[in-house]
């Protein structure tokens, strides 16, 4: 089995073989994908991650060898919350500004350094790593640093982020590793009974009139919710689900709650 790791802070996965064909998610740097198939410049790819499956062109990964890629997907990562960290490559002169959900591995606070594919980088500031000291209190935190980034379908960085790639990169940066879309996430943790029980860290489902699963975001309290819509903003919720003061209407029906911090 071929692998690639991201060397780059993002990489575009499509939905087919072409620039034409929409993104669907995103690679993050220091992410792993297994190539599946190749078509000209274009790998067919599953994410080590989330088992996500789509197309990049083959420049935009670092192939490696599959013994490193077994070795290094096999251990803890420290994962970045800074909204932007710049690092910088062995004798590179400019630095790669890499976004929160990004993957260091091996990292030494000594030397600020760190290895990722078979290249060692060198962090521009100090990485902020989220502790479990208060879990709830942080992921809530940790939700707010993403406050007005702008909706991009299939987007998961600070310039652009759906729903479900917001929930999926806050879990992430607390070293739990959640499906991609919001309808498998839903299947993951404890569901939380009534809103009044909701507490900071959970993350609430919504549906569409057939019921399917089709929006998700953080509560940070049992009256109010971060999620990506339009922007990432914080919107009232109750029993009913979203009420958008702005719009001054519901505009997310309420299916389920889920507690996921018996994950960590």
């Amino acid at each position: 089995m071929e692998y690639g790791v991201s060397l780059l802070p993002v990489v575009p996965v499509r939905s087919g073989p072409s620039e034409k064909n929409e993104m669907i998610t995103q690679l993050l740097f220091g992410e792993y994908c297994r190539i599946l198939e190749k078509q000209g410049k274009w790998y067919h790819v599953e994410i080590v991650d989330d088992g996500y499956q789509g197309w990049l062109t083959g420049h935009m990964t670092t192939s490696v060898p599959e013994e490193h890629a077994l070795k290094m997907t096999g251990m803890e990562a420290s994962i970045t919350a800074n909204p932007i960290l710049p690092v910088n490559a062995k004798d590179a002169v400019y630095p790669l500004m890499i976004p929160a959900g990004s993957s260091l591995y091996e990292y030494k606070p000594a030397s600020n350094s760190f290895i990722t594919g078979e290249a060692i980088f060198r962090c521009g500031q100090q990485p902020d790593f989220h502790t479990h000291e208060n879990i709830r209190e942080e992921i809530s935190d940790a939700a707010r640093r993403f406050l007005n980034i702008p909706y991009l379908w299939g987007g998961k960085n600070a310039f652009g982020i759906d729903c479900s790639g917001l929930t999926q990169v806050i879990m992430k940066i607390f070293g739990v590793k959640i499906p991609r879309d919001a309808s498998r996430q839903v299947e993951l943790g404890t569901p939380v009974n009534f809103i009044n029980e909701a507490k900071p860290g959970d993350l609430a489902y919504f549906d569409n009139e057939e019921g399917e699963i089709i929006h998700t975001g953080v509560i940070i309290n049992n009256q109010q919710i971060i999620h990506a819509s339009g922007y990432v903003r914080i919107d009232r919720i109750d029993h009913q689900g979203i009420y958008n003061s702005s719009l001054k209407q519901y505009t997310h029906r309420l299916r389920v709650i889920k507690n996921l911090t018996g994950l960590l």
